[in-house]
């Protein structure tokens, strides 16, 4: 009788999709408003009512778009597309190698909070790597490329 898959890794999984999926959807959405489809026939080919629409196209108004020759809008994004097999190994690495990362604000005293550095930054890399989205040795190649003093 075979074991039944772990129900933490099952849903940790289901939530990268859903995250993934949303964002395209709202993307979608999004792109269906600019080129100005009515309300109305998007309510109801979606099945939704025009007033959930609606709300949907507001929260879709706010989802930064994919940067133009990358896999998502930031490093994130990418590695979540990575481990759902939305992208190789190869094409990981290639895109966050090329990617250019915010920098991190220095802070001018030492008891100075450092602010956050917004989307972009390197720390979206650690974030995915601490999530295990990307495994040390994908993290340590892509650092070792972009960052080939610090090594």
């Amino acid at each position: 009788m075979e074991r039944p898959a772990d129900d933490l890794v099952v849903a940790a999984m289901s939530r990268r999709q859903a995250e993934v999926a949303t964002l395209d959807y709202r993307r979608a959405l999004k792109h269906l408003d600019s080129q100005g489809r009515p309300q109305s026939e998007v309510a109801r080919v979606l099945g939704v009512s025009q007033p959930a629409l609606s709300q949907s196209l507001k929260a879709a108004r706010k989802v930064v778009e994919v940067a133009p020759g990358f896999s998502g809008a930031g490093p994130y994004e990418i590695c979540q597309r990575y481990s759902l097999g939305q992208l190789t190994r190869e094409q990981l690495i290639e895109e966050l190698v090329r990617w250019e990362y915010a920098p991190i604000p220095e802070p001018e005293w030492l008891e100075d909070i450092v602010p956050s550095p917004g989307p972009g930054s390197w720390r979206e890399v650690q974030k995915a790597h601490r999530e295990g989205l990307i495994d040390d040795g994908t993290y340590d190649e892509v650092a070792d490329r972009k960052y080939p003093q610090a090594s």
